[in-house]
């Protein structure tokens, strides 16, 4: 085990953090709308795991399982990569990127999260679960080539960093959180070879916050505006087309 710090574009970007700060703003609101989803879910299924911390392995391991399903439905269906966009927009890679979420980014969580009710996941449970879980993947976007061994269970910013690359062979790899088991089985991992260009091809960095959030929405809206049949404007509200150069 080594570890490699890369130290090029090592600052926290400052358009990063305005996008988190908006992003804060917003959980004042859906913060606590995504812990109700949640609790109302919990509520109607009458099975409950107990507090020992084998219950806290097995939910663990189940919101990494759904943060995996979650990732890659939000880069796969238009509306919800519109929310997502937003953490893909920096063209770099440090610490920062932790704070680019969408400001909407909760709406989607909670619907997916709410699934965990039906393992018996109760509303306590899923508060330190959920907590320690988003702890751990904050460290995902250091600079630095550290790894736990080949990838084979374990997450690393080495790895995500790939996710984050706007080459062909990178794009819609490597969406797991804490573990990269999920990536291993379902196939979507690919091991870090060169250093990756950030971003996404043909679509907009902007620096302002407030425009970091509109801009992926404007393009949808661009989308669907050209579609003749309502038909053709549900799909491309929920079905993506990539764009040649692998976006």
């Amino acid at each position: 085990m080594s570890v490699t710090f890369l130290h090029r574009h090592s600052g926290l970007g400052g358009p990063n953090v305005g996008v988190g700060l908006v992003f804060l703003a917003s959980q004042v609101v859906l913060r606590g709308a995504l812990v109700g989803v949640f609790a109302f879910a919990a509520r109607l299924v009458p099975w409950k795991l107990d507090d020992s911390p084998w219950a806290f392995v097995l939910a663990f391991v189940a919101i990494d399982f759904v943060y995996y399903v979650q990732h890659r439905v939000e880069h796969a269906v238009p509306v919800l990569w519109a929310i997502h966009a937003v953490h893909h927009q920096s063209r770099d890679y440090n610490l920062s990127v932790s704070l680019r979420v969408g400001a909407l980014a909760s709406v989607a969580t909670a619907f997916f999260h709410a699934s965990l009710a039906l393992l018996g996941v109760s509303t306590r449970l899923y508060a330190a679960v959920s907590t320690a879980h988003a702890v751990l993947l904050f460290g995902l976007h250091a600079r630095t080539l550290f790894a736990l061994g080949p990838g084979r269970v374990f997450n690393a910013p080495v790895f995500h960093r790939v996710h984050h690359g706007a080459e062909a062979a990178y794009v819609d790899k490597n969406f797991g959180g804490v573990l990269l088991v999920f990536d291993r089985l379902f196939g979507t991992f690919a091991p870090y070879t060169a250093e990756p260009t950030f971003g996404v091809v043909g679509e907009e960095s902007p620096v302002l916050p407030l425009e970091a959030n509109v801009a992926p929405w404007r393009a949808l809206f661009r989308v669907v505006g050209r579609e003749r049949t309502l038909r053709g404007k549900v799909r491309a509200l929920f079905v993506r087309v990539r764009a040649a150069e692998g976006d």
